[in-house]
């Protein structure tokens, strides 16, 4: 028994809207594309900020346990101790959520620094072999030069 599949529709496969083609996603041209520094930049940014965010989440909760708890510990809205429990199980849940975040906005800086270290190697390879005459501040691509190159600051790594 060999049963023909039914082929999607044409509009499915060549469906274009305002004369983009939405079959294949494609990046708009910009005017303006950062470059691998501003990059860098960029994203140790957005990981700062981040990581802002979540402080401000965790004193909101510890706030909210403290008022739950009452400052001498003494319950002042008198839980039962299913409410108790159920509040310990949503401060646990939430607390799992930030070290899951935690965890991500790590492997995200490791990445970024892998990046970064990456494209250095690259210009010190160039570099080494094409410019001699020219030395450059630090020889290595360390998380404190990233920091000091960024800043446009000396780097104090000793490495150099």
């Amino acid at each position: 028994m060999s049963e023909k599949l039914a082929s999607p529709p044409a509009f499915f496969l060549n469906h274009t809207l305002g004369g983009v083609n939405m079959s294949m996603p494609s990046i708009p041209p910009e005017p303006y594309r950062p470059n691998r520094k501003e990059v860098i930049v960029d994203l140790l940014e957005s990981i700062a900020l981040e990581e802002i965010s979540l402080s401000h989440l965790m004193k909101a909760e510890a706030e909210k346990i403290q008022a739950f708890v009452g400052e001498c510990k003494d319950f002042p809205t008198d839980p039962s101790s299913e409410e108790i429990i159920q509040f310990n199980r949503n401060m646990n849940q939430f607390l799992e959520t930030i070290v899951m975040k935690e965890w991500i906005l790590l492997r995200k800086l490791q990445n970024v620094l892998y990046f970064h270290e990456t494209t250095c190697d690259k210009k010190h390879h160039h570099h080494h072999h094409h410019h001699k005459h020219h030395k450059r501040k630090c020889n290595c691509c360390c998380s404190e030069c990233l920091t000091s190159q960024l800043k446009n600051e000396k780097c104090h790594c000793h490495r150099s």
